[in-house]
């Protein structure tokens, strides 16, 4: 049931609120009124996130800054709050272009914004600890590695190959404030220009990990749900390489590791993917038994192949 006191954001209520799916964490509707305005309307899954004060305060904290120009933040409601007490929250409705953004382009906006998010220092609270941590997600595998069918056994072998070098990995990166979700879906292209959504995720992390996420979504040939697996196009990681350095000096200052995010990131997706299925958390919903074992080995040819990349 939607319960929402329009009133609190100086609103009356609309006359249609349309579900809007593709999302797998949080509600989200479109909101119409009679004048023809339209606005994003979502509730926070807190099941998912449950420090909620945390999201609050990162949100404001965007909002009130320069890097306010790069992302779609929420409006404010009478009292100054993002969120209502049962975790509502307003968006503008932002019209997404025709046109697609190329890899340059997305590669320099989210250099861009990282950099913008890194000029000074602010008091960012964690929402998520240890998200794109190699270490935690090492720990919770292990908890749930003798619940694996024998069937996806060579799967297990192949991620716990990885644990150690990329726990090595993680031990030199740099800590940066990230989106943690820097994938092409979270970039809208409307007549402003390109801007981000979905910043719940927006928090300290390790400096990559959105160059990471941007090449895992938009560099791959084929979704992560893909059954006959996948593979990267190395044109795509140069020209969003090319774009995301040029914009944020602090990451081509440390190429190398950076440029090692892709396979890092994509390895701890395929690990949490076999994690959630061999637990049966349901964390990722499945469309059929199997799924996220699907996902698991889409995510490690994707790795794969970006290991060859590198080299």
């Amino acid at each position: 049931m939607i319960s929402i006191d329009w009133a609190d954001w100086g609103l009356t209520a609309p006359r249609a609120l349309r579900p809007i799916s593709g999302g797998l964490i949080n509600a989200s509707f479109c909101a119409t009124w009679d004048d023809g305005s339209a606005r994003f309307v979502q509730q926070v899954n807190r099941s998912v996130f449950a420090n909620l004060e945390a999201i609050e305060h990162n949100l404001r904290l965007v909002a009130d800054s320069s890097a306010s120009r790069f992302a779609v933040t929420p409006e404010r409601r009478r009292d100054g709050a993002v969120h209502s007490s049962e975790a509502w929250r307003i968006f503008r409705w932002v019209d997404a272009g025709t046109r697609e953004a190329t890899p340059h382009e997305l590669g320099a906006f989210w250099g861009r914004f990282n950099a913008e998010l890194n000029r000074a220092p602010q008091p960012w609270a964690c929402v998520l600890p240890d998200f794109h941590s190699a270490r935690i997600r090492s720990a919770q595998w292990v908890a749930v590695r003798n619940q694996v069918p024998q069937a996806y056994a060579d799967l297990a072998l192949e991620l716990e190959a990885w644990s150690q070098p990329y726990q090595s990995l993680e031990a030199r990166l740099m800590p940066a404030v990230q989106h943690h979700d820097a994938k092409r879906s979270n970039v809208l292209l409307g007549e402003e220009g390109l801007r981000a959504v979905d910043l719940d995720t927006l928090q300290p992390g390790y400096l990559g990990s959105d160059f990471g996420d941007l090449v895992r979504s938009a560099a791959a040939l084929r979704d992560e749900d893909d059954p006959k697996g996948n593979d990267l196009d190395p044109k795509v990681f140069e020209a969003l390489w090319e774009g995301y350095a040029g914009e944020f000096r602090a990451a081509e200052a440390r190429a190398e590791q950076v440029r090692a995010m892709p396979a890092y990131l994509t390895w701890i997706q395929a690990l949490r993917f076999a994690g959630d299925a061999a637990s049966g958390a349901g964390y990722y919903p499945e469309s059929y038994p199997g799924h996220n074992w699907v996902r698991t080995r889409n995510q490690l040819e994707l790795h794969a192949s970006m290991v060859r990349n590198q080299g």
